[in-house]
């Protein structure tokens, strides 16, 4: 199953701006939808609609949350193994290699676009040695 859209949904096309995979069609003001078969369940929709139209895949209301209140991934660099697991896992290909700091000779995965993750974790469950967390950014107080 999938997420999906409710009869709540105002067509304000956000959810379908943001769908990494263009899974959600519909015309503005007029109720969206997604496509089942398309859908990768990155939740990424629930989180832009200010509607609470959007269910997820067990049928709970999903509540918009604000893009700078997003968890992103947190790459611990002396525990990647440079597999890349994590950057084909990666919807919207946020990520990718670079050479490691404190003289690490393999390169290790790195969150290059923090500016377009979309949250989803893919890269955290995929992680084969559980390098990946995905944390809530801290507020900047200063």
């Amino acid at each position: 199953m999938s997420h999906s859209i409710t009869s709540s949904c105002t067509g304000c096309t956000a959810c379908q701006k943001i769908c990494p995979v263009n899974a959600i069609s519909g015309e503005r003001n007029d109720l969206h939808i997604i496509d089942a078969a398309i859908c990768i369940d990155c939740g990424a929709c629930g989180r832009v609609c200010p509607d609470s139209a959007v269910k997820d895949p067990e049928g709970v209301v999903c509540k918009m949350v604000k893009r700078s209140q997003w968890p992103k991934p947190v790459i611990e660099e002396d525990q990647c193994i440079s597999c890349g697991v994590c950057l084909q896992a990666c919807p919207t290909g946020v990520l990718d290699f670079r050479t490691g700091s404190d003289h690490q000779v393999h390169a290790v995965a790195w969150l290059k676009d923090p500016s377009n993750c979309i949250a989803c974790g893919f890269c955290e469950a995929a992680c084969p040695v559980n390098a990946i967390s995905m944390k809530e950014p801290v507020p900047d107080f200063a």
